[in-house]
């Protein structure tokens, strides 16, 4: 069963770019699913749009947590959480906005999406709070970390060592120092990575053939158990197709085996997020 670990649905297109066809609605997920033979998808909420009202989606997490309940079959979601575009991120009270949003939207994950770099938070009393809730719910946290913040995930770790990490984008890792800061958190039994955004790390076109070797190295130091293969539909359809998403990361695995390769196309999601009805 191939499973989408990480695509996107939005009310609106949030870009002030010309949207693709069918923008980003669950009919046209649905439908890209069935013609590339993807059973399952988790959709990763993103309150995102520019300050016009019509690239707005301040609601996303309802909007989200409405799409899967009318296909129960097809997705789950992470609820996006005080990302980098909120008006709360980084400020008091994020636990308690985490337990409401979860307990909202039915969602058994989360999304946080960090900035840039390293503003010290995750050192502070209002972050222990916030990820001691989320272990304490049992709750998977999808993070997008640049590579400023993978010592700090690091530590992070360490100080909740029951809490799933799942870092988005090969950890956005787009040079060999990096690479080597993201492999150093292999030592972390529950952080894992998402073989996701080919464009957000290359600095050529499709079909990216300087992931390739980057890719392969992080493989190997977390193994397929590990790793979680995503789509980023809607946005990456502005630089390749849904079916291009999967052929790159299978031909830059191609030397994983069968049972592998399940894992990674797989397995490994709904390991770390149980489907539960």
């Amino acid at each position: 069963m191939i499973v989408d670990a990480h695509c996107h649905l939005w009310r609106r297109w949030p870009y002030p770019s010309t949207p693709p066809p069918g923008a980003a609605t669950a009919t046209a997920l649905v439908g890209e699913m069935a013609a590339n033979g993807v059973a399952r998808a988790f959709v990763v909420a993103a309150a995102i749009g520019g300050e016009d009202a019509r690239t707005q989606n301040p609601h996303n997490n309802d909007d989200v947590a409405e799409m899967v309940g009318e296909r129960p079959s097809a997705f789950r979601m992470f609820a996006d959480v005080d990302s980098r575009w909120s008006p709360f991120y980084h400020r008091p009270g994020s636990a308690t906005r985490l337990a409401e949003d979860v307990s909202r939207t039915g969602a058994h994950g989360f999304t946080h999406y960090l900035g840039d770099a390293d503003d010290g938070w995750f050192d502070t009393a209002e972050a222990a709070e916030f990820f001691t809730t989320a272990e304490g719910l049992g709750l998977v946290a999808s993070v997008h970390a640049p590579p400023a913040w993978h010592a700090a995930i690091g530590a992070l770790a360490e100080r909740h060592p029951d809490l799933t990490l799942l870092l988005h984008h090969q950890g956005l890792a787009t040079t060999d120092e990096d690479v080597e800061a993201l492999i150093a958190l292999a030592k972390h039994p529950r952080i894992a990575v998402k073989v996701s955004g080919f464009r957000y790390v290359s600095t050529t076109t499709p079909p990216y053939a300087d992931v390739r070797a980057r890719l392969v190295r992080v493989a190997l130091a977390f193994g397929a158990e590990r790793l979680a293969w995503g789509s980023d539909w809607p946005v990456s359809t502005q630089h390749h197709s849904y079916a291009d998403a999967l052929a790159f990361a299978d031909d830059a695995l191609a030397f994983f085996d069968a049972s592998e390769r399940d894992q990674v196309f797989g397995g490994t999601i709904l390991a770390l997020y149980p489907w539960r009805s």
